[in-house]
């Protein structure tokens, strides 16, 4: 189970490691999903969903992130 979407999106912002592996970003913006240390631009809020599995991104329509390359 994940913590509320605005803790996931304040360890994200700070690349703390906490959630990584436990839960990917999906940026509706851009179609693409990525680990929570990716070293790309942090999203805006409105534009970050979380999932638990990469399978979860890629089902909803979203591609890895070609920098970070979540499994």
């Amino acid at each position: 189970m994940l913590p509320e979407a605005d803790e996931l999106y304040a360890s994200l912002a700070l690349r703390d490691g906490r959630f990584d592996g436990l839960a990917f970003v999906c940026v509706a913006t851009t179609g693409i999903f990525c680990k929570m240390t990716c070293p790309a631009r942090t999203p805006l809020r409105r534009n970050a969903a979380f999932r638990t599995t990469a399978a979860e991104c890629r089902a909803a329509g979203f591609q890895a992130c070609k920098r970070c390359r979540p499994v």
